[in-house]
């Protein structure tokens, strides 16, 4: 089973525009998109969409939280949340006339220690060794980051496999204790490597190398448009990209979608460059979506035809 663990999760609200903004004015938006968001929540939503099954854990709280369980329910997404006092955040995304988008984050309900001791009795009730665990997104207001590396002690400890997608010194510090695959961006290689940004496969690769000697066992650097990089040590290093043209849409979401893939390919025991091809696919293919839909499984295999590795 895969179980995803949202932390802090939103209400996503995409507005498209088509004119740049005027700041200090009315703007007016040609359409706009409500979904259930945060990166696990996504995550979940690509697994589905692929026609997998999880269980998403994380904490909920007031309407928005209620409204998120019950879209999760609608879209067959099996839940266990933590219910909290306050209200889950609202995050909002604007996506100008040339494709890139501006973001607006609420930092999101504050999480008490006895919220978090009550997530982790749930927590324990899914540590099967055959488990995948999937830990993405920022820590919530209220916890410390020793209980968010505890969370991953636990996981670990209990012999399951563990993927982490978050970012800067909260991506540090659980290097060494080994997760099974991490998978930063160009922005987040930058600000855990404190190298310079790059789009370049070869650059990311010399870049992310070092990641493997300090902890993570797998790594996928993700490289927007220009595909991603997988670094293993027991495997030969990829390149992989797709050759199927821009996003159409928008990119929000992408990641999620590879975050998904990568889940998804690795627990049904796919080799180490399926899991790459088939993650590239995802992402690709959910960024010619609008909002942070995800892919279907046939939208993904028609960009996979189209994709291309290359050894490092």
């Amino acid at each position: 089973m895969i179980v995803t663990i949202t932390l802090n999760p939103a209400i996503d609200r995409t507005l498209i525009v088509d004119e740049a903004i005027e700041f200090g004015a009315i703007n007016s938006v040609v359409q706009s998109y409500v979904e259930v968001g945060g990166r696990g929540i996504n995550v979940s939503r690509a697994i589905r969409a692929l026609g997998g099954e999880c269980v998403a854990l994380g904490f909920t709280a007031g309407n928005n939280g209620r409204s998120l369980k019950n879209a999760l329910t609608a879209l067959g997404i099996h839940h266990d949340f933590t219910d909290v006092t306050g209200e889950t955040r609202t995050n909002t995304q604007v996506v100008h006339p040339d494709g890139s988008h501006t973001d607006f984050n609420e930092p999101g309900t504050a999480v008490e220690d006895e919220d978090y001791l009550r997530f982790l009795e749930k927590l324990k009730l899914y540590l099967d060794p055959n488990n995948l665990f999937v830990l993405c997104g920022r820590i919530p207001p209220g916890m410390k980051e020793k209980q968010y590396l505890k969370i991953i002690k636990i996981i670990k400890k209990a012999g399951c496999s563990l993927l982490i997608d978050c970012d800067g010194d909260t991506m540090r510090s659980a290097l060494p204790y080994k997760p099974d695959f991490i998978k930063p961006n160009s922005i987040e290689l930058a600000r855990l490597t404190g190298l310079p940004r790059t789009h370049d496969p070869e650059e990311a690769y010399a870049h992310a190398k070092p990641l493997l000697e300090q902890g993570a066992q797998t790594v996928c650097a993700s490289l927007g448009p220009n595909g991603a990089i997988f670094l293993n040590p027991e495997e030969t290093p990829l390149y992989v990209v797709a050759d199927a043209g821009p996003a159409d849409k928008s990119a929000i979401g992408s990641g999620d979608a590879m975050v998904g893939a990568i889940a998804h390919a690795y627990n049904q025991g796919m080799s180490h460059e399926e899991v790459a091809k088939f993650a590239v696919a995802m992402g690709t293919a959910s960024a010619k979506l609008p909002g942070t839909q995800m892919a279907s499984m046939k939208e993904a295999y028609e960009v996979y035809e189209t994709i291309k590795v290359y050894t490092m």
